[in-house]
This record gives C-alpha cells, structure tokens and sequence, in this order.
C-alpha cells in the first residue's frame, strides 16, 4: 500500500506556498531549493555516513556547532521539498527524519566523545576492565524511527561500568565523565546561535527524570525499572533504540531492560495502565481546549499508538515478533497472529498515514511543533492543497472520518465496562460483600444457591483472600459480578464454581490473572465452562496460571494445531534459546502445557473427535523430543565438538525411539514417555572438541542432557515423565547402545515380549540417515520366522503374568487396562500377529498403531472382517473413556457393568485367536 499523497507537484513556488519555513529557509540557502538537490532520494545510509564524516573533521566545537546546523537546515529543506511534493512517501519522510537526528546526535557524540577523551583519559570499567562508550536511547517516534518534521527528540544517555578514565591528564569517575559528555552533546543541540538550533533535547524520561543524573550505569537502569520503573515507563520503552553508541552493548541493555517491558505471562494491568495514561491526556485535552490537536484530541494520533502498544504490552512476552517498534509493521504482525482482522489495520493504517502527514504539513508551514489545527485562513488553505484537497471544508471532513474511526476502535480496546453504564441485574451489588446471603443469590436466579452462597463464604474467609493486597480485592470485585452471572448457564453451578475458586484462590497473589478475567468476559465463560466439564483443567490452571491466556481467543482455544505447526513453533522456541538452557526448558514447558490444553479444550467440548485426541497428543510429544534432542545435539557440540566419524553438524548421529503409547501414536493426557536412545556410530573413536570425548561417552551425556530436558523440574513444571527400561539389558544395561549392539541384542538376547514391543515403535529424532537404519532393522527383526505355536505361548504366558500382577478388576470395577477383554488383549493379539505373519505380510511392518493394524489383519484375512472391526470399536470406545477419566483425574476403572457386550467379544476372539491353530489362508477358526 503506497503512502504517497495522489498527486505530484515539482513547482518550487507552489510548495513555498504551503511552507513559510520553506521562504525563510530559502532566501539563506537557494541552492537547496533546485530541483537537482532533491529530485531524488538518498541510498541507503548515505546521509548519515556523509554528515558523520563532515562532523568528524571540525576542528573546534564552533565549527562543529555550525556543521550541525547547516546540515539540519539543507537536509530539513529536502526533507520537506519531497514530502509536499509527494516524491517522498510516510515511510520515507519518517526514516530521513530520523536518519538525520541519527547523524547529527551521533556525530556530535564522537566529536564530544574525542575532544573529552583528550583531556581526561579514557573511560575504563571497573569490573570487565573495557573501555566505556556513552549510548544514547531515542526514545519515542524518534526510536520508532518514526520522527515528525520540527519534533523535540526524547533522549536518555548510558554507559555499561562505573569505572575510572585512564591516560588523561585530569583522571575523571566514568559517571562524571559521561554526564560532562552528556552537557556538551546537549549544549551542541540545544545552544540558540544565529543560525538557530539543532533539536529540543528532551531528557526527562530519563530514571528518576530532571532530579535524577543525567548518565546512568546498565545496573542503575536496571535497578531503577526494578524498583522504581512506573507503568508509563514501560509504554515508553517499548520504542526505546539505541540511536547513538555500541550497538552490541545496546543490545545487552535491553536484554537487560526486557522483563521490565514485555512480563512473560499475558498482561492485561497495561490495558489499565494505558486507560489511565490517556485519561490524564483527556484531562489535559479539556482543560486546554484540545480538541483540534490531532496528535492528543479524540481519534488522533497517539489512540493509533495506544491500540497498537496495548496489544505488545499485553501479549509481547509471550509473543516476541510483537515487540518491534514501528508502528506500521507492528500492525501487519498484529494481522498475522489473528489479534486483528485485515480490514480493522487497513483501516488503522490509512488513518495513521493520513494524520501522520497532516501532523508534517502542520509542522513544515513554520517548523514549529505545532498538532493543532490551524485557526487562520491562509495556513488552513495550505494545509487542504499540501494534503490534495481542494479547501479545508474538505480536509477537515475526510480528516474528522478517520478520526471517527480511530475512536471507535480505540473505545473498543479501552473503554471500560462502567462507562456503559452499570447493569441493573443485581449481581454487582450482590458481590460488593464479604458475607453472601442464600437469599441474595436466589433473587438473583442461581440456581443450588445454598451451596453457592457456603462455597464463597468458606473462600472469602481464607488466607488468599483475607490477606490480599487493596488492588487485587478491586481486581477480584470486577471478576465476580462476570463470574456469578455466566454460573446462570452451567448445568452443575457448584461443581463450577468450586474449581473455578480453586483457580482464583492461586491467582489472588498474582493479581495480574484477575485483570485478565476482568478485561474478558468471554475467558470467564471459557474458564466455567472447561472448569465444570474438568477437573484436570482446573488443575492445570491451578498448577499454571499463564494458561489462562489460552481462554482468551475462541478461535484458538479450541483449534489445536497440526503436527507440522506444532515443529515449526518448537524448532522457533529452539532456534530463540539456543544455548540458554534455563530458558529454552522454561519456555518450552509453557508452549507444551498450552498445546495439551487446546487439545483438553477442544476434546472435552466435542470440538475434536476423540481418536484424534492421541493423534494430537502425540504430535505434542514428538515435537517436544525432537527439539530437545537438536537442543542437546548443538549443545553437546559447543562443549566436546562432533563425534567421531561425523562431518555434518545438522546430522544427529543419535535417534530417539518411541516405545508404546509413544510410537503407537496413543498418548494420553498425563502419559510418560517409553523411550530408547540407540547411536549410529563407532564407540572406538573420539570428539574433535577442546575437550574431546570417547562417542560412548559423547552419547551417554548426550542422552543425559535430553533427559535433564524433559524431566527437570523448573518454576514452569515438567516437560514428561520419562522410561527408559525398554533399552537392552533393562535397568542393568547402559542408557544408550550403539546400532550394532542393540541389533545383537535384539537378534540374540531379547525375549518375546521384547519384540511384542518393537511392534510398537518409531524413531522420533535424529540424522535420516540414522532413522531409516533403524527402520530397516526393525523390519528385519518384525519379520524374522518364528514358530506360531511358541510365540502364542509366550504372549499367552506373558499375558497371564501381567494381569495376575497388574489387573485390577473386582466385583464393583472393571480395570479398562489390564482387565480380561480390555485393552491390552487386544495389543496382544495384534502384536502376536504381527510378530507371526509380519514375514509373510510386509503390509504388517508398515503401522505402529493399533487401529491401523487390525485394519491391515483383517484386509489380509488373518482375522474375520466382523472380529476385526469388533476389536477396533472396542478399542476406540475403551480409549475414549481413557480420555474422559483422565481429564477427571481419575483412573482407568469403570463400573463392571459397563462395556459388558466389548468385553464379551475381546475375550471371546482372545480366547479362539490364542488359544487354537490358525494359519494365513483361513485365518483362526
């Protein structure tokens, strides 16, 4: 979308028309106004290489001064001459502006930065003993590099050490030298001479602002935002740029400065704080007589920047590619990650643009900082024809629709609940008391209110609630009146609200949360709903607050994603923490427990089909261990270098197996990970690293590492429980085996219920190379010749021994696991025919999963269609209850009465498969 104004105009006097600065400058610089000068625009970076150069070659300060204002003023004039005549779009007006404050503050620093130098030494730190370099911030549009035509720059100097100068004749504290140096840039800035100033240097956003010093050390800044930093400090920060000064030390700044800009939870006190901020700009608007000030007024400019900036604030910590600073952008990013529709930011951008220029044109009349409408008749008929329309009737009418719609917009992200007036239903008068009455929740039509009114009574007279802090019981006391009224459309009010108050009793501390539901009517009914039909989601949320984010998009909520979404958000996390383990695993944890809960969401209100729920599971999982495997392989290649043998650092010598629900595709809410690290290399040699590694030993900690990933407990949880006793040897054997041995193992040493479980496996992460090598053997050992009638014994033997030790059915249940006609008889019987037939039937080695498997059994007559298909309707029906009663947070029991007609047939089929001959062209009869 083009931000050029409709027209073009190259008459010199025409455009001298629309700007008085453009006379004045003019008659001291005529040169500047041929077209030849400004006819075309600057390549990249030119303008600030040629101004740097120039400044860096005056010989005194009054030359210097004089350079900079020469510059600003030929460099003004252009600026101005393409933008009126429409050469130059928004974007490119705002980045030469910027560019040129760049310049002109940053060669005035090397100048100021040598001359200083000179006479007091170079600053040192005292702890890495480096040499010191002042950074300067810009902050506001001028960060954004969005800068206006005559704007003030907002500017807060640091440095990174306290220290001392060293080689000087007069030693200074780095601190005194970097505030000296901070006097003299602004002095060259701000100093009036007769050729004018440079810029309005603003400093005040600096900590502790005009009483606080005017340079500050990183861990001043950090300490300040820790303990002092105010919510309007973190809205402005979010456009914070090192404009001037080390860029890699900027960078540590604001890794530093992070936390205190973006939280990682979803925080919704910045929609609070942002209220607040333009409610005080409201005041100021109507005590001065704002109105017609289209940067401050209703619609105008800084409601585009509040919209934008609440949705970073809000969500940037959990979201970084919203934590960019141009304004435009953002509003792309926002489209992206469904905050926005497209029409809403077309239409916030064609208002920003339009008002963006309007503000230009405003200031290029007399390059003042003006954004108040004009009230004379000869600029407001300059302003009309700079911005293409005939007369200012006109503009001012297109003007007055954008900012109607930058208004409803903004009133729909900020305004609050009360400004519509109170609802007159009771329920907020109802919830303004700590002592509820039965009677008052009757009256207000709740049903069970006996038990309602004794639920919130017990919760208002604990700990959480009596201790809370006056903010958070404000918070809480616009969470209830929502709370109370959607408890009028659940089926069971008191299940509901006794799991959501196990929720909020956790997040009273955290009041942040509350806000969250506060701002969201739609997440309390999301978190009712999920609560009443879940106790597990309500022990989640208990567990990890953060995931109440997730209630927030209906959309989302209830879409989890595809397995190739799911790698590509986990490889993002990976590829962002590479080397940061604590957050790599911290962040990483968050991202599982929010997948797993979309699934839960999804599953428990019909929004996905119940066989799929493993399928998603699954994914979860699988994406989880590859990037923790590729995690642990560069990590182990940053310590020890490459195995030896390997020349591809991208390749992973070392492959991940699935066992059970894992490799069968069948995950559960909960389930740990059957898991077996097997190498595909030679144990004999050594790591090419520094410090290099027998391979054994490289896979050992290389498998060591995965595992700390998955398991260790961290402020966000576990990742999984995770089993490694299916490797060879079991608990005895090593953690890892190279593929020869564990080939040798499987061909000489495993029992058959061993290869029962290579039915059920898949290679998860590694090298190609490495996986389909397993592959091959697996199909190799699945298809070795067996004798059917010893290898039904040995199933039948190990059957038995399982369900005499792990079988939990009585008389008043029936164990949906281990129970006779449950689940693991009928993988006992696939995993008999597969291990009998696989080397007749190559379409048997094919499938890891159950369901697949009886349909290849029965497609291949080893089973009549009719058992076959009763096996898979038992097995899915038996796995959905395995889903419900894990998201109750109850075991796999149902009364004994149930699936009595699915037991009856398993066990009859068991009976008749494994306990008579059956052979490949009749099948078992």
């Amino acid at each position: 979308m083009s931000n050029a104004i409709p027209f073009l105009v190259t008459d010199v006097e025409q455009l001298q028309r629309w700007s008085r600065f453009l006379v004045n400058e003019g008659r001291r610089a005529p040169e500047a106004l041929e077209p030849s000068v400004w006819a075309d625009p600057y390549p990249d970076g030119q303008m600030i290489r040629t101004i740097k150069e120039t400044l860096a070659n005056c010989e005194t300060v009054a030359a210097l001064n004089q350079a900079l204002r020469h510059y600003r003023r030929v460099e003004m004039m252009r600026i101005a001459l393409r933008d009126l005549s429409g050469l130059a779009d928004l974007n490119e007006s705002m980045r030469d502006l910027s560019d040129l404050a760049d310049a002109l503050v940053g060669g005035a620093l090397d100048w100021h930065t040598n001359a200083l130098t000179e006479r007091h030494g170079t600053p040192i730190g005292e702890h890495s003993g480096e040499v010191q370099k002042m950074l300067v911030i810009g902050m506001g549009k001028l960060g954004g590099q969005e800068l206006n035509f005559s704007s003030d720059i907002d500017l807060i100097f640091v440095y990174p050490e306290k220290g001392q100068t060293e080689g000087g004749k007069r030693p200074l504290p780095n601190d005194q030298f970097f505030i000296r140096l901070g006097q003299a840039l602004n002095k060259s800035l701000t100093e009036f001479t007769p050729q004018g100033t440079v810029y309005r240097v603003d400093m005040r956003l600096r900590p502790f602002g005009q009483s606080g010093p005017l340079a500050v050390s990183f861990s001043e800044m950090e300490n300040y935002y820790q303990v002092h930093g105010r919510a309007w400090e973190r809205y402005a920060l979010v456009k914070g740029r090192i404009m001037a000064g080390d860029e890699a030390q900027g960078k540590e700044l604001f890794e530093i400065l992070r936390p205190f800009v973006y939280r990682k939870y979803v925080d919704f006190t910045a929609i609070e704080s942002l209220r607040e901020l333009k409610q005080m700009i409201n005041v100021e608007v109507q005590k001065k007589d704002r109105f017609h000030n289209i940067k401050l007024g209703p619609g105008g400019i800084r409601e585009i920047e509040f919209i934008v900036q609440a949705f970073q604030l809000v969500h940037g910590g959990r979201e970084p590619a919203l934590q960019g600073r141009a304004l435009m952008p953002m509003l792309d990013t926002l489209v992206e990650r469904q905050f926005i529709d497209a029409e809403t930011a077309d239409n916030l951008r064609a208002a920003y643009v339009f008002l963006r220029r309007a503000e230009n044109r405003l200031q290029i009349w007399n390059d003042q900082q003006t954004h108040d409408l004009p009230t004379e008749a000869e600029p407001r008929q300059a302003l009309a024809e700079s911005m293409g329309y005939a007369d200012y009737v006109a503009f001012h009418e297109a003007l007055e629709a954008k900012r109607a719609y930058v208004q409803q917009e903004f009133d729909a992200v900020f305004a609050q609940k009360e400004d519509e007036g109170p609802v007159d239903d009771g329920f907020d008068q109802a919830c303004m008391t700590d002592q509820v009455e039965t009677a008052s929740l009757e009256a207000l039509g709740l049903p069970d209110a006996e038990a309602l009114s004794r639920l919130l009574n017990h919760f208002y007279a604990q700990r959480p609630y009596t201790h809370a802090s006056s903010e958070a019981l404000n918070r809480f006391d616009g969470v209830m009146p929502l709370l109370l009224r959607q408890l009028k459309h659940t089926e069971h009010p008191a299940l509901a609200l006794e799991r959501v108050l196990k929720v909020l009793t956790t997040i009273m501390g955290r009041s942040v949360y509350l806000v969250l539901l506060k701002e969201n009517a739609q997440a309390v009914k999301h978190l009712l709903q999920l609560c009443e039909l879940s106790s597990w989601m309500a022990d989640m949320l208990v567990k990890y607050p953060s995931l109440l984010d997730q209630l927030l998009d209906e959309r989302i909520l209830y879409e989890p994603l595809l397995a190739d979404e799911l790698l590509a958000e986990a490889v993002e996390i990976r590829q962002r923490h590479q080397g940061d383990d604590e957050a790599f695993m911290n962040e990483l944890r968050q991202w599982k427990h929010a997948q797993v809960f979309r699934v839960a969401a999804a599953d428990i209100t019909g929004h996905l089909p119940i066989m799929k729920v493993s399928d998603y599971l699954t994914w979860i999982a699988e994406a989880v261990v590859k990037v923790a495997t590729d995690y642990a392989w560069y990590f182990m290649q940053s310590r020890s270098g490459l195995p030896g043998g390997c020349d591809d650092p991208d390749a992973c010598p070392l492959t991940v197996i699935g066992y059970g629900k894992l490799g069968g595709i069948e995950l559960g809410y909960g389930s740990d990970l059957d898991i077996v690290f097997v190498y595909d290399a030679d144990s004999s040699l050594k790591s090419q690293g520094d410090k290099p590694l027998e391979n054994h030993l490289y896979f050992m900690r290389l498998a060591q590492k995965i595992i700390s990933m998955l398991t260790t407990f961290m402020p966000t949880g576990t990742l999984y429980e995770v089993d490694t006793r299916l490797r060879p040897n079991g608990e005895s054997g090593m953690i890892v085996t190279d593929m020869a041995a564990f080939e040798a193992y499987q061909q000489n040493k495993a029992w058959t219920w061993e290869h029962q479980a290579l039915v059920r496996t898949r290679a998860l992460a590694g090298a190609t190379s490495v996986i389909e090598h397993f592959d091959a053997f697996r199909k190799q050992m699945l298809a070795k010749p067996r004798d059917k009638a010893e290898l039904k014994q040995a199933v039948v033997e190990m059957r038995d021994k399982m369900r005499r030790s792990l079988d939990k059915t009585n008389a008043e249940v029936f164990d949906l696991k281990q129970g006779r006609g449950g689940i693991v008889d009928i993988e006992f019987m696939v995993q008999y025919f597969v291990l009998g037939y696989a080397g007749e039937i190559d379409a048997l080695m094919q499938w890891s999963d159950n369901i697949r498997l009886l349909e290849t059994i029965a497609q291949k007559q080893l089973l009549p269609e009719s058992e076959s298909q009763a096996l898979i309707d038992a097995y899915r029906h038996y796995r959905a209850r395995y889903h419900r009663l894990a998201l109750q947070n109850k075991k796999a029991r149902v009364p004994a009465d149930d699936y009595a007609q699915e037991r009856e047939a398993v066990a009859q089929i068991w009976d008749r498969v494994m306990t008579q001959q059956c052979d490949l062209k009749g099948g078992c009869v």
